[in-house]
Formats: structure tokens, sequence, C-alpha cells
């Protein structure tokens, strides 16, 4: 665009001390971040997948950092999903290219968060998968 809106002298001239260590400034304990990443075959259920989302994310949304996944739902024939989050927000809709004819259907998600439970997560996951009735 030519706009020159980031200007690192400009930046400096205002505030010599911007890259300046702090003494207060707070710090991060990277020790306790961790991903987990999660894969599976099939078909998820819409609703039962946005439910579980909106329970995660309403109980854990303080600790899920980034979240992100590829998504295959029933009843929506070729039409691969992807979102992705940051905190409570989440972006989703329809990835560019669809499913091609005899791909896997394979569901992938990670999380970035402290305190995640691999096992938690994965049972919360395949709870949404789309059951055939009987």
């Amino acid at each position: 665009l030519g706009l020159n809106s980031f200007n690192m002298e400009s930046i400096l001239s205002y505030d010599p001390s911007f890259f300046e260590s702090e003494e207060d400034k707070k710090i991060h304990n990277l020790e306790l971040v961790q991903s987990v990443g999660i894969k599976f075959e099939g078909n998820l259920h819409a609703q039962w997948f946005n439910m579980f989302m909106m329970d995660l994310l309403r109980e854990r949304a303080a600790d899920l950092y980034r979240t992100k996944g590829l998504l295959s739902f029933h009843g929506q024939g070729n039409t691969k999903f992807v979102f992705q989050g940051v905190h409570e927000q989440i972006n989703f809709g329809p990835a560019k290219n669809p499913w091609a004819e005899g791909e896997t259907r394979l569901n992938k998600f990670v999380f970035i968060g402290k305190n995640l439970d691999r096992a938690e997560l994965t049972k919360g996951l395949m709870e949404c998968l789309y059951k055939e009735e009987a």
C-alpha cells in the first residue's frame, strides 16, 4: 500500500526505550504450554460438535490459546470444513478445496494451551461422530 504505517525510526524517536527490558513486565511460564493433536476417520454430527466446542470454550477458554482443525460433517457432501481459533474466538467455514473422490474423511484437531487432557479431548470429540440409527 505504500503507507509506511510502521516505521521503526518513528517508534524509537517517540519511545527510545521501546525495546528495552522492563523488570515489571509479566513473565510467561512456557513450560505449562503444550499441544495436543487428535485425528480420526468418520463424519461428525454438526450439532454435537458445535455443542462440544461451545462447552469446551465456556469451561476452558483461558487455557486454550489456539485451536484449529479439518472436519468432515455428515450430510454436507464433499464439503471439507476448517476452523481456527484464539481463546474463545473461533472462525469456521468451508475449506478452499472439497474432499477428493475416494479421500479418507480424516478429522484433524490441534489444541495448544495449558492443562490439556488428551484422553478427555479425544473422548469428547469421538462422541461427536455421527452414528447411523439402527
